[in-house]
């Protein structure tokens, strides 16, 4: 089993039966390794384990597919079109402390925030993130 295989990895003895544990409970109960990649790959591989109670998705509103649409578009993030055509609004909201009414996906997230960092000077227009380095690959692929 996946979840088994996870947890085994994070240093837990047992699987336990009740999956509704949060993430520090989770946490608190594995033999974690030392600061390192391995420890930042057994932290992930314990947030990665999914909770009974894990919301399902309800379909995307009208609004939230628009939003989808338009950043789905190559160079959306950059393109000023689709910043004022409500990319920006919901950006401020974001990054205003509004809560959402709605849950996002974390690609679209990413993909408001990145927008607007192009535009308030964070991240300059036409960069691209560099690849990982070397010593994160080789763990992840282990």
């Amino acid at each position: 089993d996946f979840i088994a295989a996870l947890y085994s990895y994070c240093g837990g003895a047992d699987m336990p039966h009740e999956t509704k544990s949060s993430f520090q409970d989770r946490l608190a109960v594995s033999a974690m390794p030392p600061p390192g990649p391995a420890y930042f790959n057994a932290r992930r591989a314990l947030w990665w384990i999914p909770t009974q109670d894990t919301p399902r998705p309800a379909d995307p509103s009208p609004a939230r597919q628009r939003l989808e649409q338009m950043l789905s578009k190559e160079g959306a993030e950059e393109d000023d079109l689709i910043w004022s055509a409500g990319v920006e609004r919901v950006w401020q909201g974001l990054t205003g402390g509004a809560v959402l009414k709605k849950r996002l996906p974390l690609n679209i997230v990413v993909k408001l925030l990145l927008a607007g960092w192009i535009r308030d000077g964070t991240w300059p227009r036409g960069e691209v993130a560099p690849e990982p380095d070397d010593e994160l690959l080789e763990v992840d692929q282990s």
